[in-house]
């Protein structure tokens, strides 16, 4: 591993326990109750991977305007956006690739089949109940993609009227109300949301298509939920819809795209074969984006199928499920139509995992089979296991074996060479576009994990865990086609480390992160990915009134040609509530003004401040 500086974090950790350990009068905080990491239900501590959990109440304290100012704050997390709120993101966890951490929402999968990658910058949080995120390989859980790991993204279910308000800077207007009401059987919500900004230039000088206009973003977007009780079992639909707008700058000077996401998800869960725990669901995930500049327009459509079976008994745990899904991507330039196409693969899974739980020792073992019309059989399996020294100390270790599967773009787009004018040159230039290679295989990785997770006191818990991934096969686009194809390898490996407490309406969190991510096939660091990162998160809650502050800071970040200098982001937050139903927030983004990036010729917002008014019934 490269040579890091230790130094501030552990320090950091240090004080903070020295100074609260002779704290009286502790309040012991309840277990929060977690399905991602296994896909039935388990309390926090009893769950071995590292798992972080983010409610409705921590959302609203941050005043996140966006996921990201969720996500950035986590360790382990790494977050690379190419301008302002609505422009492409990337989330690497873990030092993976971005198209290594698999996303849910309501529990599918909703990454794109064209890029293989989820469009985070259109999730509005508005809509956003819980998170749960789970560090390390749960491919043999969830299947392709979770080398890194899986966020789950809960979607909200309203039960009385309310009605928020944020204004602010770069002329920022986010609006959302919600309705929602049950009875003992039945339970109903209705969500909808508005987000708009005049944003700022997404580019600078750096960027090969630089104009210094604003680049605005406007989302509007709509959340129904239903569920209703049948003789003792729950029949349920999650329906989630967002429309973006957004503007980019690009070689004509402007540019805009247009995108729709649609998530639905009906499930049943209920009990059969002698008390069998059992869901049986079935979902469709559809997005499409429009650029009118290019002549371009992508379509993504997924159909799922899935049942899980679950039982306890005697501290044991057993579980099955069967998987299925097909996937389709379509492809349509009106000017250039040798490049249009439209393909689609079937993916049928069959899984099984057991848990239990033997004086101080729990152990889990999981395994997977998948298989794909396309490129063939996958085969996967984890086993986590813990030790409890005593009430206050647990050490785990992890190993398993985990695939990427390549999208369809990837696989299926096809090769054309013509001559195209180049406004920028002023001449015609010899156009190679894109071309997809059918014999493409999965990267491939094997992942281990050592951690220890001790309370120091009631309120008090710090934990470390080392994590190491091997991963082969990676994807190289090659050529003037950029044809992509299984020739690289990476090796990562770091550190994180998570300190809480809690006392007296006090809050405080620090993370930190040290990792080495690594191409051997160069022997380059990956982009995007710093070495260093540290978090910190402070807040005080009175009886009406509360005053918080984050700290992010990330170490000097590697990209293409260069390496962008380090940061350090401060944001200040209170809000107050008026009563019963009204609550003013305010918050202050990079209160130092600080001015970095995290993609070269990418802008991120200065200084900014926002204004949350919110009434509910």
């Amino acid at each position: 591993m490269k040579k890091t500086t230790l130094l501030p974090f552990s320090a950091a950790l240090l004080v903070c326990a020295n100074v609260y350990a002779a704290e009286e009068n502790e309040v012991y905080q309840q277990a929060k109750t977690v399905v991602t990491a296994s896909r039935y239900e388990q309390a926090q501590d009893d769950i071995i991977p590292s798992i972080t959990v983010i409610d409705r109440e921590d959302i609203l304290n941050l005043q996140a305007i966006s996921i990201l100012d969720i996500l950035s704050l986590q360790q382990g997390i790494d977050v690379a956006r190419n301008g302002g709120n609505g422009t492409a993101t990337s989330v690497f966890m873990r030092g993976t690739n971005s198209n290594h951490t698999l996303v849910l929402i309501d529990g599918m999968r909703v990454s794109s089949s064209f890029t293989g990658s989820f469009a985070w910058e259109h999730l509005p949080v508005s809509q956003i109940e819980r998170i749960e995120i789970v560090r390390g390989t749960r491919v043999s859980y969830y299947g392709s993609d979770a080398i890194g790991g899986v966020i789950n993204i809960i979607t909200r279910k309203q039960d009385k009227l309310y009605v928020r308000y944020t204004t602010g800077s770069y002329d920022t207007h986010n609006f959302d109300v919600g309705y929602g009401g049950s009875t003992d059987k039945s339970q109903y919500s209705l969500i909808v949301g508005s987000q708009k900004t005049d944003g700022f230039s997404a580019t600078n000088t750096d960027a090969f298509a630089f104009n210094p206009d604003d680049d605005g973003y406007e989302n509007l977007s709509v959340n129904i939920s239903a569920a209703i009780d049948i003789k003792g079992s729950k029949l349920s639909l999650n329906y989630l819809e967002s429309r973006a707008d957004i503007d980019f700058d690009s070689s004509f000077n402007v540019g805009n795209s247009d995108t729709t996401e649609r998530i639905t998800r009906i499930a049943w869960q209920g009990q059969i074969f002698n008390n069998w725990d059992t869901e049986v669901a079935i979902g469709n995930n559809r997005n499409s984006l429009v650029t009118k500049v290019f002549s371009n327009s992508f379509s993504s459509d997924r159909d799922t199928f899935d049942i899980l079976l679950n039982k306890g008994f005697n501290n044991k745990h057993l579980g099955f499920g069967l998987s299925y899904r097909n996937e389709d991507s379509t492809f349509h330039n009106a000017l250039l139509t040798p490049l249009n196409y439209s393909d689609s693969r079937d993916n049928l899974a069959a899984f099984a995992n057991w848990r239990g739980v033997y004086n101080k020792n729990t152990i889990s073992i999981s395994g997977r089979f998948d298989h794909n019309d396309v490129y063939g059989n996958d085969s996967s399996g984890g086993v986590d296991w813990a030790y409890q020294f005593n009430e206050k100390v647990r050490f785990n270790l992890s190993v398993g074996t985990a695939f990427h599967a390549p999208n369809l773009n990837e696989l299926f787009s096809p090769s054309f060479q013509s001559l195209v004018f180049s406004p920028e040159l002023g001449m015609f230039v010899n156009f190679f576009s894109f071309e997809g290679n059918p014999d493409l295989k999965p990267e491939e990785s094997v992942n281990y994990e050592i951690g220890l997770k001790t309370r120091l006191t009631d309120n008090q818990s710090l934990s470390f865990n080392l994590f190491y991934y091997q991963i082969d096969n990676l994807v190289d686009f090659q050529g003037s086609t950029f044809k992509p194809v299984n020739v690289n390898e990476s090796t990562i490996r770091g550190i994180e480390a998570d300190y809480s407490y809690q006392y007296n309406n006090f809050n405080l969190n620090i993370n930190a992160t040290v990792q080495d991510a690594n191409n051997d096939e160069t022997d380059t660091p990956l982009l995007r990915r710093p070495d260093n990162k540290m978090n910190i998160s402070v807040d005080k809650f009175f009886n009406k009134f509360s005053i918080g502050s984050s700290i992010r800071y990330a170490s000097k970040n590697p990209d293409f040609g260069v390496k962008l200098d380090g940061y350090t982001v401060i944001d200040l937050r209170a809000a107050y509530a008026l009563n019963n139903h009204w609550k003013v927030a305010v918050k202050i983004e990079n209160a130092a003004d600080e001015n970095y990036q995290v993609v070269s010729g990418f802008n991120t917002a200065g200084a900014s401040g926002y204004l949350t008014i919110e009434w509910q019934q």
